[in-house]
């Protein structure tokens, strides 16, 4: 059997933190209080959660994402964190359910990736080359790819789809994957997005019809039906997006913690 073990993407950096990410998920996969979609472990209690431990896990890992937190939380938490010395960044919390999916399934009645362009899932016989090729697309639109074994679906449920032209040049992708423990109360959730479109294909719509294309392979292949990503306030290209496909704000954010020491400019991505 192929080993996808040390199928890391993104800057040097970036990998070192996957790679971390991947000895601590090893550790902590059957503690409901951990979440991961395969670039970091993160925390997603079903309470508040305990600042000392994202203080700790960052230190630890490098960043530490504090899902689901209370906006009028985030300002105290965001404090707790700096005094400590460390970066934070913040996402609005986006979700959609049932008339993501009615959406997603519209896009799809009405429109469809260019003819030039096959659209591919990626699974264990994916070619390694072929993720060398997203990595490659995904790094030039400041997305970071997930690590192989989470895109693959080999350490949760997931789906990872790119389209690549006629000469095989990777120009689209999304992703979702279900990064909550099975104990969790958002265990029907999934993380979803990862959307990156190549320069030169950008203005056809393709983000759009990938992104409804992911949503229903999370729902037809894992029957998972409701869906969230962060953004970061003001990004009105990705809330366009997100609204085309019936997703909306939520009153939470995602409270990313970060250690100057080892991401200096104080993010995970662009």
């Amino acid at each position: 059997m192929t080993d996808f073990s040390n199928e890391f993407f993104g800057q040097p950096e970036q990998q070192d933190l996957q790679r971390r990410a991947d000895r601590i998920w090893t550790l902590v996969k059957n503690d409901p209080t951990y979440s991961c979609h395969g670039r970091a472990v993160g925390l997603s209690a079903e309470n508040d959660i305990d600042l000392v431990k994202q203080i700790a896990m960052t230190r630890l890992q490098g960043v530490c994402m504090a899902e689901g937190t209370p906006v009028e939380a985030a300002d105290r938490r965001r404090e707790g964190l700096e005094q400590h010395g460390l970066k934070t960044d913040q996402f609005v919390d986006w979700q959609g359910s049932a008339a993501s999916l009615e959406a997603a399934a519209m896009v799809l009645a009405s429109r469809k990736l260019p003819d030039d362009l096959e659209l591919v899932r990626v699974d264990a016989q994916t070619p390694g080359d072929d993720l060398a090729k997203l990595d490659t697309l995904t790094q030039a639109c400041g997305v970071l790819l997930p690590m192989g074994a989470f895109i693959r679906g080999l350490r949760r449920p997931s789906v990872c789809l790119f389209a690549r032209d006629r000469n095989g040049k990777v120009v689209a992708a999304t992703a979702a994957v279900a990064q909550f423990h099975p104990d969790h109360r958002n265990a029907d959730q999934a993380w979803w997005g990862m959307l990156a479109t190549d320069e030169s294909r950008r203005g056809e719509g393709i983000a759009l019809i990938m992104g409804a294309n992911s949503m229903l392979a999370m729902r037809d292949l894992h029957g998972l039906g409701t869906f969230f990503t962060g953004i970061r306030e003001g990004n009105a290209p990705s809330e366009g997006l997100c609204r085309k496909l019936e997703m909306a704000p939520t009153s939470d954010v995602h409270l990313m913690a970060i250690d100057p020491d080892v991401f200096a400019a104080g993010r995970l991505t662009k």
